[in-house]
């Protein structure tokens, strides 16, 4: 018996390789996906309700770029390009903020999650998350945070 949902409709379309990296995204981006991948990868969410992750705290509120029979409830997501002048371009996968429960409130964060179709790439996985996430905080500089000048 076959059930047709958003997540069986999006494997079953991709029957050639050049697909695959699309529809990983497709479903990297449902929300109840990334509600399960915060809830056991940020300390943040951990007595969280899954649902809750999903619903109340992925991109500060319930804004959805489309909501589908077919496709579910997918995020509206961030610019995922990120051109310097001197380093080049980057293309996240995914990349969307998410407010978490704090002691004080609230705090934003950015998110990104980059899918892997190889365990090992060939190239060292943490240094380009390291890499990803220095690109992210240098270009809030001027916008979301400014350095104080030293004085001596």
């Amino acid at each position: 018996m076959s059930i047709d949902t958003w997540l069986t409709n999006a494997i079953e379309s991709s029957d050639d390789k050049p697909m695959y990296d699309e529809i990983c995204k497709q479903i990297l981006s449902n929300k109840m996906i990334l509600a399960w991948i915060m809830k056991e990868c940020a300390s943040e969410y951990r007595d969280v309700e899954v649902e809750d992750i999903a619903s109340k705290y992925i991109e500060g509120s319930p804004d959805v770029s489309s909501v589908n029979v077919l496709t579910g409830e997918s995020i509206a997501g961030m610019v995922t390009e990120d051109v310097g002048i001197n380093e080049g371009k980057i293309t996240y996968d995914i990349r969307y903020r998410a407010t978490a429960p704090s002691g004080d409130g609230f705090i934003e964060l950015i998110i990104n999650v980059e899918a892997q179709n190889r365990y090992n790439p060939g190239y060292p996985l943490v240094k380009r998350g390291i890499y990803y996430c220095s690109r992210m905080i240098s270009k809030q500089y001027g916008s979301d945070f400014v350095v104080p000048t030293i004085r001596r």
